[in-house]
């Protein structure tokens, strides 16, 4: 048989079957749909962002450093022929009125914003976006100066001012010239501490106010001379990497811009795209089971082809092209289907992301999803085709011969197949080896689990079908113990699709309650960053009055790890340190560490206890510290070693004394580092304070604190909090969305297998009939096998899908688990009924045949 009559042939068998066709190409468009809208969209975005990176950067280069830019780091971009620079600061501050509202006034007076200070051209590309509208070829920083603003619409609304306005600013008043509607270097995703404001470099010195560590930064923005190409820049930035050396300034390219969202977006599109590759998983077992069918219904046609010659290799052939059409179809629907649904996402996430940001026009993750539907149609489809070796050319004569026995290596040349495809279909999807083997081993460890569960409610239905007093029921529950039931395939798409959906839900409510929960009882609501040394007395007084209650501080030092144990930060730092030994840290000095400190190990191997127990973190001797044990780990040093710091110019060598365990969750003032009073007391510092405000005050205590320490920044816990819900509420949509992707290719599946077996359902209802049982009645038989096989699917699902979020929730997130009964129940609920519903609806064609076919019938 050649290549053209197999197509023939296939093409002619297809056409014969279209309805069945089109469930099968159902199952795998839902699969191929959730693959290529993940792909397509992590594309659409990164695509948004590097066509634009020019802009996202507002410059060619750009050197980044968490402290000021050192001088000679200056001196050496200046020494740039025809270089110009910007420079921008990145703040945590609070704005508020020039006059205080009057009391019973609505609105804020004060309020958390993130301060954006620039001078020079910023920006050297894109346009900063205002109401009204800045002069035409001048520069904001040359518009703002050191007596204006430039405010979002966010903050002039919860402030209850307009343009023109005066607003103020640590020691500064300024005058607000407009309202700020975009920045280029800015895309509005992710998390922000506050509104917007844009003001000048010197308005930001005058002012008094600069960044705290961890809340903000510099960046110094270059433009190079004419049109330079990516690989000049990349010369250049590498060129001024080896002048500056310096490992705590950053050199980039505009290549490089917003690297924080881009990574966030290729890890996040990496372990949704497996979700989205368990959906088609889920649409390849229809796909089996479907095709196994149509074949053992096709053994007598299959019969007559060989007795007219056809050679088994032939049929197979046959039989591959139909799956690989299968395939192309379904991939080419669920593409287009896929790319469309691209459309949808803004919508779905709340503005999160913006609408000009996505782009339908993704080729690669079309072409991609095309070929995992084809890949996916194609391995799943192998053990199925087996049928064809085994059909018997004795049933042209005997219809109820036999199949022939099936080759052991034949098996298992499908067996190795199928997991040849989803090997290279996970390997494809996840970027990463150890990814991949993770993802198809837990989805292995489910699909046994829900082979064993389909086969004890077999052997269940068996046992239990002969004491139904119901005939409707002894039907229903003993259809399930029949070898081509479907019932295998069916509950373990199913119980897949269920297990997902049940564990993203519990995993995401565990994370949304404890955001929402609040604080601690013993936690404080409000930290206070930026306090003067010198006024930490007045304003604890000031809190005090007010009503606020557990205040404490601490001193905060600004210091740089430059050696280990002698050794150099450059000649330790791999990928895991690169963060904690390239940053500048906050560190503190205290008498005794705080009362939810526990020393784990001391220098002379003492026993641990209580961190205030008799202070044994303390030698005289030595400039000690004491150093928590994960960050210890981290840079790896142990109760012994030295660390080199540079602190104000000056390096201090100290020793690390202590390792002890610290409880993050309180919500307390925690330090990686606390040092001996004596060590540093000398440097200069600024007070890191928290406390307890009361729930209806905190705005009032706010205000107050504004209006007379208006250089300290107060971040109230609560509000930081609801918006990190609402970020991860908006995250949630997406996501569930997604996994119901997993749960409709599960349903398809099983609409696939009551198709399948549609003629045989057809001869029972008819048989049915005739020996007396009412339409009713054959309903009730049907809808207790689809019900049982959804029910049990669903048990499963969520035993193993509680099971999977409790690992997640314990140790990947390491938050307290609680169990969900109303998820438990919605599961077995949702199975039930979904499973009961596409059953019937499937079977609308059987339940309609006349008890005269079964008369009929021609044996």
């Amino acid at each position: 048989m050649s290549p053209r009559v197999a197509l023939r042939y296939s093409l002619r068998e297809l056409r014969g079957s279209l309805g069945r066709v089109w469930v099968w190409v159902a199952c795998l468009s839902v699969g191929v749909g959730a693959v290529v809208s993940v792909a397509g969209l992590a594309s659409s975005v990164d695509a948004a962002i590097r066509g634009e990176a020019r802009k996202l950067l507002a410059a060619d280069l750009a050197v980044r450093s968490r402290g000021p830019v050192p001088e000679d780091v200056l001196e050496t971009i200046d020494a740039v022929p025809g270089a110009a620079r910007a420079e921008v600061r990145e703040l945590a501050a609070m704005v508020g009125r020039a006059s205080p509202r009057e009391r019973g006034g609505e609105g804020a007076s004060s309020l958390l914003a993130e301060l954006k200070a620039v001078s020079g051209g910023y920006p050297f590309y894109g346009e900063l976006v205002t109401d009204p509208p800045l002069p035409p070829g001048t520069s904001p920083a040359d518009v703002l100066g050191d007596n204006s603003a430039l405010v979002s619409p966010e903050a002039l609304s919860r402030l209850g001012l307009n343009v023109g306005d005066d607003l103020r600013l640590g020691r500064r008043t300024l005058r607000i010239i407009g309202s700020l509607e975009a920045e280029p270097d800015r895309l509005p995703t992710g998390f922000a501490f506050g509104p917007r404001v844009v003001v000048g470099v010197a308005a930001q010195e005058a002012a008094g106010l600069f960044p705290f560590a961890g809340f903000g930064g510099y960046r110094v923005l270059v433009r190079l001379p004419g049109e330079q190409s990516l690989q000049e820049l990349e010369l250049r930035a590498d060129a001024l990497r080896e002048e500056i050396d310096d490992g705590a300034v950053r050199v980039e390219t505009y290549a490089d811009a917003q690297p924080g969202i881009r990574e966030d977006l290729e890890r996040l599109s990496r372990y949704l795209g497996l979700v989205a590759l368990l959906s088609l998983l889920v649409g390849g077992v229809g796909v089996a089971q479907g095709i196994r069918a149509w074949l053992t219904q096709r053994l007598d046609a299959l019969a007559v082809l060989k007795c007219l010659g056809a050679r088994p290799r032939d049929l197979m052939r046959t039989y591959v092209v139909q799956a690989v059409l299968l395939g192309l179809v379904a991939g080419m629907i669920g593409g287009v289907a896929g790319l469309f649904s691209i459309l949808l996402v803004p919508a779905l996430l709340g503005g999160a992301l913006p609408v000009e940001a996505v782009s339908i026009w993704q080729p690669w993750a079309f072409f991609r999803g095309v070929a995992l539907g084809v890949g996916v149609s194609t391995a799943f489809s192998a053990p199925a085709l087996l049928v064809v070796l085994r059909a018997p050319p004795v049933r042209v004569f005997r219809s109820g011969a036999e199949p022939l026995p099936g080759s052991r290596f034949a098996s298992a040349l499908s067996v190795f197949a199928v997991g040849a495809g989803v090997a290279g279909s996970t390997a494809l999807q996840a970027g990463s080896l150890w990814l991949a083997l993770r993802f198809m081993g837990a989805v292995a460890a489910a699909v046994v689990a829900l082979i064993l569960a389909a086969l004890v409610l077999r052997k269940l239905a068996r046992f239990l079908a002969p004491r139904c007093r119901s005939s409707w029921l002894r039907y229903g529950v003993a259809a399930l113990a029949r070898p081509e039931s479907g019932t295998l395939a069916a509950s373990v798409a199913l119980g897949m699709g269920l297990m997902v959906l049940l564990a993203m839900f519990v995993v995401q409510g565990h994370l949304h309650d404890e955001l929402a929960a609040g604080l601690p009882e013993e936690a404080p609501s409000a930290f206070l960053l930026n306090v003067p040394a010198a006024g930490w007395d007045d304003l604890a007084g000031l809190l005090e009055r007010q009503g606020a209650r557990r205040v404490q501080s601490a001193p905060v030092v600004m210091a740089r790890v430059r050696a280990i144990d002698g050794v150099p930060v450059a000649a330790r730092l791999n990928d895991r340190n690169r963060w904690a030994l390239r940053r500048q840290l906050r560190l503190t000095f205290l008498e005794e560490l705080p009362a939810d400190n526990v020393i784990l190990e001391t220098r002379n191997r003492g026993a641990a206890g209580p961190a205030t127990a008799s202070r044994p973190w303390v030698d005289p001797a030595l400039g000690e510290v004491s150093v928590e044990q994960d960050f210890a780990e981290t840079i790896g040093v142990s109760a012994g070693s030295t660390i080199d710091l540079e602190v104000g110019g000056r390096e201090t060598r100290i020793t690390v004394t202590s390792l002890r365990r610290v409880d993050w969750e309180g919500f307390g003032i925690n330090f990686f580092l606390v040092v001996e009073p004596a060590v540093l007391d000398w440097a200069p510092h600024t007070r890191l304070a928290a406390a307890w405000l009361p729930q209806e005050r905190e705005q009032r205590i706010q205000d107050e604190i504004h209006l007379a320490y208006p250089g300290v920044a107060v971040v109230r816990i609560r509000e930081v909090l609801e918006k990190v819900v609402d970020l991860v509420s908006e995250l949630q949509v997406g996501v569930r969305v997604l996994g119901s992707f997993t749960v409709a290719a599960a349903l398809l599946t099983l609409a696939g297998a009551v198709a399948a077996s549609s003629a045989r359902r057809g001869r029972e209802a008819a048989l049915l009939k005739t020996i007396g049982s009412t339409r009713f009645d054959v309903l009730r038989a049907f809808a207790a096998e689809y019900a049982l096989v959804g029910l049990s699917a669903a048990v499963v699902a969520a035993v193993l899908g509680s099971a999977a979020a409790w690992w997640l929730v314990t140790r990947e997130l390491e938050l307290a688990w609680s169990f969900r009964p109303w998820a438990v129940f919605g599961a077995l609920a949702a199975g039930s009924l979904l499973s009961l519903a596409t059953g019937l609806l499937a079977s609308v064609g059987a339940l309609q045949r006349p008890p005269i076919d079964s008369l009929r019938e021609v044996r």
